[in-house]
């Protein structure tokens, strides 16, 4: 057995107990406000707390899980779930006050409750979409508001969350194609957590990306006009800064810890210390890559 330094930084059995209990609350909240036309108010509020006091409360572990999760049951809730913890994540890095806060993570929490209204065979195709049922599944984002409204959620930002987060800043977006500012801050911010899951987790049509994967994909975004780089920029920054000290395993099949992060520019690869007390500095070694974060579990095992 290896001394491991930075335990407590590695993704435990008790964070992810937590995680499927909220997770199966946020199902059972969504699928019920779907079916009773009703949205329980007070379990809402119940588990924003839950997110924000455990899930969210420590970003290395919040990033690992999000990395490793295995997707079972439907994906939505899964995803609902990430990018609620991202939001509560992002809303203590800027520095908002506890009612935005918890307004952020509420939309992050709702922002797919739209696909709820669609067929679950067309939303779980594995295979390539048709440009007809691509325009069907488009329109989660206008389901979702109009349901929220009908439940009586009134709060703009998190209708225009719900509404806006697949909106772009060079108008390329969904359903309006607004722009800029045009955009609610809480679409802008959405927007760019939403594509960071998907890219986080493996999907029957695509393979998971590493968080510097990730990265470099929503950087092209930025440099594109797509993503508001005020907020895109906070998220790498502090997304990078609380991957220090999480343990990966490399493609080169190398197991280490990530001991520094340069801030020099956004998307920076990170310093490597492996078990061996070996430094492999990823941003000159283009041959190795990040292959996964890794667990408590997976290191004590394997």
């Amino acid at each position: 057995m290896i001394d491991i330094p930075g335990m407590d930084q590695l993704l435990d059995e008790t964070y992810m107990a937590y995680y499927d209990i909220v997770r199966d609350q946020l199902e059972y909240l969504l699928s019920n406000t779907m079916r009773e036309r009703r949205l329980d108010h007070q379990r809402l509020r119940r588990v924003v707390i839950v997110v924000i006091d455990k899930l969210a409360a420590d970003g290395a572990k919040a990033f690992s899980q999000i990395h490793n999760m295995e997707h079972q049951g439907d994906y939505v809730f899964h995803h609902s779930l990430n990018v609620g913890i991202m939001a509560a994540l992002m809303g203590n890095w800027l520095g908002w006050n506890e009612e935005r806060r918890r307004e952020l993570v509420m939309a992050g929490l709702l922002h797919d409750i739209g696909k709820l209204c669609i067929d679950r065979n067309l939303m779980n195709k594995s295979g390539r979409l048709t440009p007809d049922e691509f325009a069907i599944i488009k329109r989660h984002t206008e389901y979702g508001a109009k349901l929220l409204q009908e439940v009586g959620e009134t709060r703009p930002e998190v209708l225009g969350g719900v509404s806006q987060h697949h909106e772009r800043c060079d108008g390329s977006g969904y359903p309006m194609g607004l722009r800029g500012e045009s955009i609610s801050v809480f679409g802008r911010i959405l927007s760019f957590l939403d594509i960071y899951d998907a890219m986080a987790s493996k999907r029957a049509y695509a393979g998971k990306k590493s968080p510097f994967e990730a990265f470099a994909v929503m950087e092209d975004d930025m440099k594109d006009g797509r993503l508001d780089p005020e907020f895109a920029v906070q998220f790498m920054k502090n997304t990078s800064r609380a991957l220090v000290g999480t343990w990966v395993e490399l493609s080169n099949g190398e197991r280490g810890r990530i001991v520094y992060i340069p801030e020099s520019h956004i998307g920076a690869l990170p310093m490597v210390q492996t078990i061996y007390d070996n430094f492999i500095d990823l941003e000159h070694r283009k041959d190795i890559k990040i292959k996964t974060i890794l667990t408590a579990r997976e290191l004590l095992t394997q």
